[in-house]
C-alpha cells in the first residue's frame, strides 16, 4: 500500500477487524504468513510493479514462526524470495536463470510477552534453486557477536487464517497464514 488513500483504507478495515475479540493462544502465531499488505512503503514501489506485471519476475515475503526447542521461545525468520518464471528480458534484472528462484532469510530468536514479540537476529542465509532442483544454501552468516533486539511487533489481532502485526512507527503488516 503506498497511496494515502489506500492507507488510510486498509487501516480501517484493520481497527475493525482488531475490535473483534482474538485468542492470545501463542501456539496460533505458529506457522508459515505471507505479507499480503504493509503501510511500510519503503521497497514498495518495486513490489507493487512486479503484483502487477508478473513478466518483471515475483516478489514474496513471508514469516515462518515456529516453536524452538526450549517451550517458551520462538524461532522467527523473515523470507523474501525473487523468482523468475519465464525467460523474457523484462524479468533479467533479477540476475536469476528463468525457473529459478532465491531467498533471504533473517533468522531471529523471538520472544512473546501479551501481544508483543520481541525478535533478536541471530544470523542471516541465502539460498538458491537451479532448474529442477530443490533450494540449497549458498551462504549463511551466524551474528552471535552482535545480535541484539531486531525488533518488536504486536500481534493485534490472529485467527486461524489472518493475523495484524503492528510495529514501531506505527507500520501495519497483514498476513494470511499459508500453513
Amino acid at each position: 500500500i503506498t497511496s494515502i488513500a489506500d492507507t488510510y483504507a486498509l487501516e480501517r478495515r484493520a481497527d475493525a477487524v482488531e475490535a473483534m475479540e482474538c485468542s492470545r493462544d501463542v501456539d496460533l502465531l505458529c506457522g508459515r504468513w505471507e505479507l499480503l499488505a504493509t503501510t511500510q512503503a519503503r521497497g514498495a514501489g518495486l513490489l507493487r510493479a512486479m503484483r502487477r506485471d508478473p513478466a518483471l519476475g515475483r516478489v514474496d515475503v513471508f514469516q515462518d514462526i515456529r516453536r524452538d526447542n526450549d517451550k517458551d521461545a520462538l524461532r522467527l525468520d523473515n523470507i523474501i524470495t525473487v523468482s523468475r518464471d519465464d525467460d523474457g528480458w523484462r524479468s533479467a534484472w533479477t540476475l536469476l536463470s528463468p525457473g529459478t528462484r532465491s531467498s533471504l532469510v533473517l533468522r531471529h530468536a523471538a520472544a512473546v510477552e501479551g501481544t508483543r514479540v520481541r525478535a533478536s537476529l541471530e544470523g542471516i542465509e541465502v539460498d538458491g534453486t537451479r532448474v529442477g532442483e530443490a533450494p540449497q544454501t549458498i551462504a549463511a552468516l551466524p551474528l552471535p557477536g552482535i545480535a541484539s533486539e531486531a525488533g518488536a511487533f504486536d500481534n493485534t489481532y490472529v485467527d486461524g487464517a489472518l493475523r495484524i502485526a503492528r510495529s514501531s512507527g506505527d507500520v501495519l503488516r497483514v498476513f494470511g497464514r499459508i500453513s
